[in-house]
């Protein structure tokens, strides 16, 4: 017994607008022996979107019908434009192995939708600012754009990044828009600069999006009140300083002297008068020590000076200018008492070594050379040596200083004797 249908097709290729409508019909004939009802369905990629009216027919034996297949695309970026297969498929309820496909190809027409946005609308900077170009692909195919920028006065710089984008149906993408005044200013009102990307695509008009910049002073508003307030906090700390701190310290360093005078007396070494100090031999009846040749050391006379009322203004010199290391040892006489008051060391060729200044066996001063250029103390508390104590200044230079061919290193050590 002969079972089954065949089925052909009155159109094999369609083109469908989203949105639209496209229609084929579908001829059946039933070649059984018996009344069959056959169940129509579209398969394949168009399935979502395809129907067939009616969905079920029944047929006489050697009779034969048409059914439309309808395409109802809807506009949407989920159905890509492009071909699109399909088959119709004639399904007997007689007989399952007499059924019928029949296959064909409906081509889905290309739209347009986009839309762009800068993100934010408006920028702010001082020289320069940066904004998120989004592009919207609404279409049912991907679309290639690239940029260029403009404005009204001419006074911006545009930069793109990247210059071109690709974006895929019902996507987004984005760019950055980088943006630079071509002139700054430092101080004054703030200034909108407007402009104008145009987003475009070869074969389709260009979009225009509308932005803007608003270009700030260099200078902040709040810049000279900041200045004027820091002057007035100096002008205070400067009147405070003058009329509560340092007449404090004043004092507090004439209460520091009253027992190094009293001291001072007790070993017969009347205090020092203001302002005094060595270095050099001030006062009438001073004994100064000469500078002897390079790479030598002052020699120190025994004894002493006299006719001062304060004791004998007194100066040890020690000066070097090679490699070596020189030293002054100098004995206090039985009986008298030397208070070391300014001691003035100098490198000024930034030599490397040491210096060192004892007495007897005790280090009073250890410095390295190259921490200092020139180093100048003056001490409100002297130091003493007694009788037969000694004094011992040396100066060790190891390496001259930059540029230099041999050191060239001083100590002057100045006090008092009685």
């Amino acid at each position: 017994m002969r079972m089954g249908a065949s089925t052909s097709l009155s159109s094999a290729e369609l083109i469908v607008i989203p949105g639209g409508e496209a229609r084929t019909s579908l001829r059946i004939r039933n070649n059984g022996s018996v009344v069959d009802q056959f169940d129509l369905s579209v398969l394949g990629d168009a399935a979502a979107w395809a129907s067939v009216e009616p969905p079920t027919i029944s047929l006489f034996p050697g009779a034969e019908d048409s059914v439309d297949v309808v395409f109802r695309p809807g506009k949407t970026s989920a159905i890509v434009s492009g071909r699109v297969s399909f088959a119709v498929k004639a399904a007997s309820r007689e007989d399952a192995q007499g059924s019928s496909v029949e296959e064909g190809v409906i081509d889905v027409v290309p739209y347009d939708v986009r839309t762009a946005e800068l993100i934010p609308r408006t920028s702010k900077g001082k020289r320069s600012a940066v904004h998120d170009l989004a592009v919207d692909n609404r279409g049912n195919a991907p679309i290639t754009v690239h940029f260029t920028g403009m404005d009204p006065e001419g006074t911006l710089q545009f930069e793109f990044e990247p210059p071109q984008i690709t974006v895929a149906p019902g996507t987004a993408q984005f760019a950055k828009v980088k943006l630079k005044p071509a002139r700054h200013f430092w101080r004054g009102a703030n200034k909108t600069l407007p402009f104008v990307v145009m987003v475009e695509e070869d074969g389709q008009p260009p979009m225009a999006v509308d932005g803007s910049m608003v270009q700030l002073p260099i200078l902040p508003k709040w810049f000279w009140k900041a200045v004027l307030a820091a002057l007035l906090v100096i002008i205070l700390l400067l009147v405070l300083w003058f009329t509560l701190v340092k007449p404090q310290i004043k004092t507090s360093a004439q209460d520091a002297v009253k027992p190094i005078d009293n001291r001072l007396n007790a070993a017969n070494i009347p205090a020092l008068p203001a302002g005094g100090g060595g270095g050099g031999g001030g006062g009438g009846g001073a004994t100064t020590i000469p500078t002897t040749a390079p790479t030598t050391v002052t020699t120190i006379p025994a004894g002493t000076a006299s006719g001062s009322a304060f004791g004998a203004p007194f100066d040890i010199r020690l000066e070097v200018q090679t490699g070596t290391a020189p030293s002054a040892v100098y004995a206090v006489p039985t009986g008298q008492t030397f208070a070391l008051t300014d001691i003035v060391l100098q490198n000024p060729q930034g030599d490397t070594g040491r210096l060192l200044l004892k007495r007897n066996d005790t280090v009073l001063l250890e410095l390295a050379l190259e921490n200092f250029r020139l180093h100048d103390l003056h001490t409100i508390s002297p130091y003493i040596f007694k009788g037969d104590d000694k004094l011992t200044i040396a100066i060790t230079c190891a390496t001259p200083g930059p540029g230099a061919a041999q050191c060239d290193d001083s100590a002057s050590l100045s006090g008092f004797q009685k």
